[in-house]
């Protein structure tokens, strides 16, 4: 058993490593709270930065569609109306140049008038060799076996 003496010595050590040790976890201590904070302030940082950045381009886009509006507006028609317009010019340009071959071609007619029911197989048949046995419009003779030829 230690002597009263050496309970006394060893006192003050004692509570010199336990200021120390205090000490020790109170660094630890607040370093872990800092950097808790430190981590939480980075992600909120973070979180209004890309905030921010979304922000910015929603003001750009906003921006760049009243320039594109205004221009509409200023310069005529917008890509939609000019798409179309193109489109109905074109069709006219195409149904006005020349008739299709539908149109001018005897066989195709009667061929679409049978699929559309106005005619029937019969008078189908009938009229295909009326047509067949007509000389060509174009100035081509062909006979009529090539005609049926053409037909199968």
């Amino acid at each position: 058993m230690p002597s009263t003496t050496d309970r006394a010595l060893s006192t003050p050590l004692k509570v010199l490593l336990y200021s120390f040790l205090g000490l020790l976890s109170l660094f630890i201590v607040i370093a872990a709270v800092r950097l808790a904070f430190g981590l939480f302030f980075g992600l909120i940082g973070i979180v209004l930065g890309l905030l921010s950045l979304a922000a910015t381009i929603g003001f750009l886009v906003a921006v760049g569609y009243a320039v594109y509006w205004v221009a509409s507006n200023v310069f005529g028609q917008d890509e939609a109306t000019a798409s179309t317009t193109d489109m109905s010019q074109t069709q006219t340009t195409h149904t006005t140049d020349a008739p299709s071959a539908d149109e001018t071609d005897p066989v195709n007619r009667l061929s679409d008038r049978y699929a559309n029911g106005e005619i029937t197989e019969a008078e189908l048949e009938r009229q295909l060799e009326q047509v067949l046995d007509e000389p060509s419009l174009d100035g081509s003779e062909a006979t009529a076996s090539e005609q049926n030829r053409e037909l199968n």
